[in-house]
C-alpha cells in the first residue's frame, strides 16, 4: 500500500508544483542546489494497525511532509507564500482516491520552523494522513 499511498500524495503535490512553476526532489533522489525553489517531497509512514478482531482491516497512517527549500540569502516571503499554498491545496479531509483506495488528510497541514544550512532555507510543511481498508 505505500506504493499507492506514494503515488496519491505525490500526485497531489504535483498539481499545486505546476501552479506554481516549482520543482518536486522526490525520496532517494540527490537534489543538486542552485538558485531555484523547489519542492521536497517526504513521506513517514507510522504502524499500520488493525481495526477489528480477526484483522482483516488495516489502517494506514503516517506523516507527509513537503519542505520548501530556497538558496540561502534569498528571503522568506517567497517560501512563506509557497508554503500557505501547500496548505490551501491539502486542506483537512482532502481525500485522495485511486480505484478503490482511498487516503484523506486528517489534520490541518502545520508550517515547522524553517531550517538553515550553508546553502538552504528550509520550510517544513507537515501534515497526517489516514487510509482504512478492508483486505
Amino acid at each position: 500500500m505505500i506504493s499507492t499511498i506514494s503515488e496519491l500524495l505525490e500526485s497531489h503535490l504535483d498539481i499545486i508544483a505546476k501552479q506554481l512553476s516549482l520543482p518536486i526532489i522526490y525520496e532517494n533522489i540527490e537534489a543538486t542546489p542552485n538558485d531555484e525553489i523547489y519542492l521536497k517531497s517526504n513521506i513517514l509512514p507510522a504502524i499500520t494497525t488493525s481495526f477489528d478482531i480477526d484483522g482483516d482491516s488495516r489502517i494506514y497512517k503516517g506523516v507527509y511532509q513537503v519542505s520548501i527549500v530556497a538558496p540561502i540569502n534569498t528571503g522568506k516571503s517567497r517560501s512563506q507564500k509557497i508554503s500557505e499554498a501547500i496548505i490551501q491545496h491539502f486542506q483537512h479531509n482532502t481525500e485522495l482516491t485511486k480505484d478503490n483506495f482511498s487516503l484523506y488528510i486528517n489534520s490541518v497541514p502545520s508550517v515547522y520552523p524553517a531550517i538553515t544550512d550553508k546553502s538552504t532555507y528550509m520550510i517544513p510543511v507537515s501534515m497526517n494522513y489516514r487510509a482504512d481498508t478492508l483486505i
